[in-house]
């Protein structure tokens, strides 16, 4: 069994299961591999822990200090760990920092199994500290590993793909690999690594160099956080593109499956501007792989298809830089949380018909319930000696949020880093510990051009049970590339839909529609059956609402997705080009994730994958499957 996460390298690794080996690398190349074993053998852990010189280390669940009995045996409580715990329970940091942290909790519960997890209660306080555990409570493993490994380098990463393949069939031994805790989606993958250099002039391996000539760029190993890589980028009068979040791992899962963010309008999508990856293939082999070598089938799949680890454990990206500073306009709008759901609704319908132009003049962001975050880099917008366009741009929408009570923030900053520290990270340092479930869905851009497409988009988000989703919650990255009208010189992606795996989607729609929800920490199997019943409902009309046009975005989606291929992919003829590049650099199927490139529906039985298994099944048959 393997599982994995959104990134493919971090500081940390998981597993899932009886018996399983989380391998944390902790150098410049690092990243993690975690490794499940169904057997209870001392033996292979202290053959590998002798490979490994001494650097296997025993995992448990975060919240595990605050019960009294673990995987059915009394534990002692640990006063001080559990206070950290709860009172860090929703802090981002204090979960990246954890070998078994996540930061939304799927991976620390069996979603089919809801008396196998370890969750504490954040419903009385959503800040902290967490609630505590009843006196009798226990602590199951649910998705985290019983092991990690502190890895020094790629060899180790090859010692780990070794004792799987040795061992998988004999003792049930699997791999996974786990970043930074950014999923939604059970994979968990990922690996520390840390180390970022500088390219005043980066020629990619096996090019010519004509094709990159003058291009500055970045090397960022895969466990480095995208708030860390936007201060070393700025350091060196540079902007690299990255995700919205601090903590997420720039060169893991975000680009394997694509990546999003505020400046995707102009610059495209993350994986649009990868140029060069690292990568230790399930084979036992570690290559460099560009579009210009040998493995550029191997390139291409990692950029949008390579979620889970699916094609190997990447150790380090390099990314295509912008010159800087940088000036970016910065619109933050917010209504009032207790803004009546009409007012909501108007306010969402606002952005809805305002979002194509937008996106034409170069913003992009966050489209939401309550309130608006657009960041604009083109100069026409940007102009630090003058605001006025950019005022005027988004005159309507703060005219709105001000008549309703609420307040509005349009200026220019002289370059993209203060803009981020100012506007992002203030909100983002305590967003985790809940588990929260995304429905995503790719709009096209042609659906905002009149009046019609609006208003289906808008009788769609009308249409959901608001004892099930709240106006107010919603969630929705604009932030789709190549949307900005320019005079050529943006918008130019060194990849296409041909050259990379990226859904084709992404390069004619505006937003990723997001619908979610949060999974209560005590829902009971018959109420989480439901819910993800009506949730895959969802996802049905999402897809009825775009047609073929539209597509999924692979990190944030409903992992109950039943056409899962085409929807996170395409098209099948996509699926199955990934599928034969999977087989080249994994013969024996060595790296599984839930719906990554290579699983299969026999999957859905067996121990593997019975925390998602049991439920997808049970799905299926209560809507009915084609």
């Amino acid at each position: 069994m393997l599982q994995n996460a959104d990134q493919s390298m971090g500081r940390r690794y998981s597993g899932v299961g009886t018996r399983s080996l989380l391998l944390a690398i902790c150098s410049a190349l690092a990243a993690s591999i975690a490794v499940e074993a169904a057997t209870d053998s001392n033996t292979i852990w202290t053959s590998l822990n002798t490979t490994l010189t001494g650097r296997l280390r025993q995992s448990e669940p975060l919240a595990r200090p605050c019960f009294p009995n673990f995987a059915g045996q009394p534990v002692p409580l640990d006063e001080a760990a559990c206070a950290a715990v709860r009172t860090n329970y929703t802090t981002n940091l204090f979960r990246d920092a954890q070998p078994a942290g996540y930061m939304n909790p799927q991976s620390e519960m069996c979603l089919s199994d809801p008396a196998d997890q370890c969750i504490l209660d954040t419903t009385t306080n959503t800040t902290a500290p967490a609630g505590m555990p009843s006196p009798n409570a226990t602590c199951g493993r649910g998705g985290v590993p019983s092991h990690y490994v502190e890895v020094q380098s790629a060899s180790d990463v090859l010692a780990a793909l070794d004792f799987a393949r040795a061992h998988r069939d004999s003792d049930g031994v699997y791999l996974v690999v786990k970043n930074s805790g950014h999923d939604y989606m059970t994979r968990n993958n990922g690996g520390p690594g840390e180390g970022m250099e500088f390219h005043d002039c980066f020629v990619p391996d096996g090019c010519s160099g004509a094709e990159t000539a003058g291009m500055r760029a970045m090397t960022v190993a895969a466990g480095e956080s995208t708030g860390d890589a936007f201060a070393f980028a700025a350091a060196h009068d540079s902007l690299v593109l990255g995700g919205y979040s601090p903590t997420i791992a720039l060169s893991g899962g975000w680009i394997l499956g694509g990546g999003h963010g505020p400046l995707a309008p102009v610059y495209g999508l993350g994986a649009d501007r990868v140029l060069q990856m690292r990568v230790v293939t399930p084979d036992g082999v570690e290559r460099v792989a560009t579009a210009y070598n040998e493995h550029a089938d191997l390139f291409r799949a990692l950029r949008g298809g390579g979620v889970g680890g699916a094609f190997g454990v990447v150790l380090e990206a390099t990314h295509r830089l912008e010159a800087g500073p940088l000036p970016i306009a910065v619109a933050s709008l917010k209504l009032p949380n207790d803004t009546p759901t009409d007012t909501v609704l108007e306010w969402i319908e606002l952005q809805t018909q305002s979002s194509l132009r937008w996106g034409r003049e170069g913003w992009g962001g966050h489209v939401a319930g309550l309130y608006l975050t657009h960041f604009n880099p083109l100069p026409a917008i940007a102009n630090l000696s003058d605001t006025s366009a950019a005022t005027a741009s988004m005159r309507e929408a703060s005219d709105f949020v001000l008549a309703h009570g609420g307040t509005s923030a349009v200026e220019v900053l002289p370059d993209f880093l203060p803009a981020w520290n100012k506007y992002v990270v203030p909100g983002a340092t305590k967003t985790a510990g809940n588990a929260r479930f995304i429905s995503s869905r790719l709009i096209p851009q042609d659906m905002f051009a009149d009046e019609d497409g609006v208003q289906k988009i808008m009788s769609f988000l009308k249409s959901l049970p608001t004892d099930r989703w709240n106006p107010r919650n919603l969630y929705v990255p604009a932030a789709t590339p190549f949307v900005a009208h320019t005079n050529g010189t943006y918008g130019r992606p060194l990849s296409t839909v041909e050259t990379s795996a990226v859904h084709p989607a992404w390069y004619t729609s505006l937003w990723a529609l997001s619908t979610a929800f949060t999974l209560p920490w005590n829902a009971t199997y018959e109420e989480r059956l439901d819910t993800f019943t009506w949730f895959t409902e969802v996802t049905q009309q999402q897809e009825i609402l775009t047609g073929e046009k539209g597509g999924s975005y692979v990190n944030e989606a409903n992992l109950f997705t039943q056409d899962w291929r085409e929807a996170w992919w395409g098209s099948r003829e996509n699926y199955e080009r990934l599928l034969e590049t999977k087989r080249k650099y994994d013969p024996q199927g060595l790296m599984n994730c839930w719906k990554c490139v290579g699983f299969e529906d026999a999957d859905l039985v067996g121990e593997r994958f019975r925390c998602q298994g049991k439920l997808q099944m049970a799905i299926d048959e209560r809507i009915g499957r084609d």
